[in-house]
């Protein structure tokens, strides 16, 4: 099993059913809050650092009002990533170490899987506790 095999499984056993039950939808490397109005994602991003024997991984948070994306003058995909820069003052966004107040937090996973229960609890607290809050809060 690879780094990266770890880090699909930790999102899919572990944090998948988690955010599922708060009300988010997705699979892997994003999920989304239903709503009519706003874009609200959350985005798994990899490290290009990373290798098969370790993934260097964040979470990246966004805002996007459904209306000003699919009426701007830019030629947008369907939908916006929350992984990418757009350079647009369109919505919010930020990584989850910003809003737990410290700087940008990234975590590591081997391809033995030894941190992953530690990796799942303290992702999956910050997404729940202060990322819902603030994708919540952004949401109105």
């Amino acid at each position: 099993m690879t780094a990266q095999d770890q880090l699909r499984a930790l999102l899919r056993e572990d944090i998948a059913p988690r955010l599922r039950a708060a009300g988010f939808t997705g699979t892997e490397r994003r999920f989304s809050l239903l709503s009519d109005e706003y874009f609200a994602q959350i985005g798994i991003q990899s490290s290009v650092a990373s290798t098969s024997d370790d993934v260097k991984f964040t979470a990246n948070l966004q805002v996007i009002s459904k209306s000003q994306w699919m009426n701007s003058e830019r030629r947008l995909p369907m939908r916006p990533s929350p992984n990418a820069g757009y350079g647009l003052e369109l919505g919010w966004d930020a990584r989850i170490g910003s809003l737990m107040g410290v700087g940008d937090r990234w975590w590591w996973l081997d391809a033995r899987g030894s941190q992953r229960g530690a990796v799942a609890r303290e992702l999956g607290d910050a997404l729940l506790s202060v990322g819902l809050t603030a994708l919540r809060e952004r949401m109105t």
